[in-house]
Order: structure tokens, then sequence, then C-alpha cells
């Protein structure tokens, strides 16, 4: 009788585990609210990172900043010290 009762239970664990696949499958509709979520979070993400470049660029240029097009490095000066320089050996 209990290897019965044994036998009975290893049959039903993956008839279980199928029925719970089968209705994960079925039901579409807890993919689409996330999905929702996700692209309402994505359209907000990208609307406070506009906002934020919009922002920093209105004060840089409120500030006297370099703009864009005078380059990146205009002003700076090659470095004096040799690249190769001669350690000093005394000891």
């Amino acid at each position: 009788m209990a290897l019965w009762h044994r036998s009975s239970l290893l049959a039903a664990v993956p008839l279980w585990m199928t029925f719970g696949r089968a209705v994960a499958l079925a039901e579409p509709e807890i993919c689409y609210l996330l999905d929702g979520i996700l692209f309402l979070y994505g359209i907000i993400l990208t609307a406070l990172y506009c906002r934020l470049k919009i922002r920093t660029a209105k004060e840089g240029k409120a500030d006297g900043k370099q703009s864009a097009s005078e380059g990146i490095y205009t002003g700076l000066t090659p470095h004096v010290q040799d690249t190769y320089a001669i350690i000093d050996t005394k000891k």
C-alpha cells in the first residue's frame, strides 16, 4: 500500500508542474501589465534625462562656459616636462 501511495505522488508532481506552466501561459494579462509598467518607466526616465541635459546646457550658457562648437581642447597647452626625463641615479 505504501508503494502505491509513493508512485501516485511521483506521478502527481510532474502533472502539477505542467499544470502550473499551462496556467502561467494562459494569462498574458500579467505580461501586458508588466510591459506597460516598464514602458511608462522608460518614458519617465527619458523625460527626466532630457530635462537634466537641457537644464545643464542652459546653466552652461548662462555661466559663460565654452560651447561645444569651440572644441574641447581649446585653450590647452602642451605639457612642459619632457616625457623621457632622466632620473637621478646618484646614491
